[in-house]
């Protein structure tokens, strides 16, 4: 084996460690404007105490509150089902669009 075809195959090695490091930082990059912060859906006119409640009921995300059954949010105190509503209406506006996936995958 001479040096060149050494010299060929770790440059092959480094191309496709630099690939696999630039598709993992577009990953996270991709997750990070996943994930929505619960705190946003105050700008939506739900307040800071309900936001409390939810965190204390371990729901931190918009992703994991919009995959809550209003059933389930019902049972956190103070909340009834008007309170729900809202909460989920404003949690369907912080979603992230299918246009801003498409965006990303770009």
């Amino acid at each position: 084996m001479s040096s060149s075809t050494g010299e060929e195959e770790l440059d092959d090695e480094v191309r496709l460690v630099l690939n696999a490091v630039h598709f993992m930082t577009k990953l996270i990059r991709m997750t990070q404007e996943f994930i929505v912060d619960i705190d946003g859906i105050q700008a939506h006119g739900v307040g800071a105490a309900d936001i409390i409640k939810l965190k204390a009921n371990g729901y931190y995300t918009v992703t994991s509150v919009h995959a809550a059954t209003r059933k389930t949010l019902l049972k956190i105190k103070g909340f009834s089902e008007v309170k729900v509503e809202k909460v989920k209406e404003a949690v369907a506006k912080c979603l992230v669009s299918p246009s801003s996936v498409n965006d990303l995958s770009q």
